[in-house]
């Protein structure tokens, strides 16, 4: 049992350094997207809160199509998902890599800032329901999935340094493996931003109006 737990620790935390500074690009995103908004000026800062209006008020009356709204979102996952991890085959591919997790924080960082400020103290509610657990999947999945990118292109710079590849070599195995993880978690989170978090959001609202 022991064991068990401990190759489960090593795959969500395979490398300390990586993962914290994986966690640290996640954080900057958020924060520069938090912070871009409210550097938006007053006209762009309004259409920002009338389109989060106009969402909301649909989800509410049911005017989105949910099938669609699936579709839309796995593809944007799956984009995420499958760009990181082809680009982590190639070496310099990591540098996009970290490029594409910041714009992930970046774009959630802008979304929970914009419930917020549209919603004040309601939006610190929905906020946490819109993070809980579809967004945080999302980006629990690209994490790992970065991660093992940056681990995976720095074992590729070690045998073509070294010039011989390692005995006991899993990683491309563990690559393959943490993609298909990553690609279940992405459609799970799917599955609760389209069909879980509205029906949520609805109670939030009927209590509040």
């Amino acid at each position: 049992m022991k064991k068990k737990k401990m190759k489960l620790s090593d795959i969500i935390i395979p490398n300390k350094k990586i993962n914290y500074f994986v966690i640290t690009i996640i954080v900057l995103g958020l924060i520069s997207g938090s912070i871009f908004l409210l550097s938006l000026n007053g006209t762009d800062r309004t259409n920002t809160i009338l389109q989060i209006k106009n969402f909301i008020t649909n989800l509410n009356n049911n005017k989105i199509n949910n099938n669609s709204a699936f579709k839309n979102s796995l593809i944007i996952n799956y984009i995420f998902i499958f760009l990181i991890w082809g680009l982590g085959l190639s070496i310099i591919g990591i540098i996009f890599n970290i490029f594409l997790t910041y714009i992930k924080g970046f774009i959630l960082g802008f979304s929970l800032a914009s419930i917020f400020i549209t919603y004040k103290y309601r939006g610190l509610l929905m906020a946490l329901i819109y993070i809980l657990p579809g967004q945080l999947l999302s980006i629990i999945a690209i994490s790992i999935l970065t991660i093992y990118s940056i681990m995976f292109a720095k074992n590729l710079l070690e045998i073509i340094i070294t010039k011989r590849i390692k005995k006991n070599n899993h990683m491309t195995k563990k690559y393959i493996i943490i993609l298909i993880i990553s690609i279940i978690l992405s459609f799970i989170s799917s599955i609760s931003e389209v069909y879980i978090f509205p029906n949520i959001l609805k109670v939030i609202i009927s209590i509040y109006t």
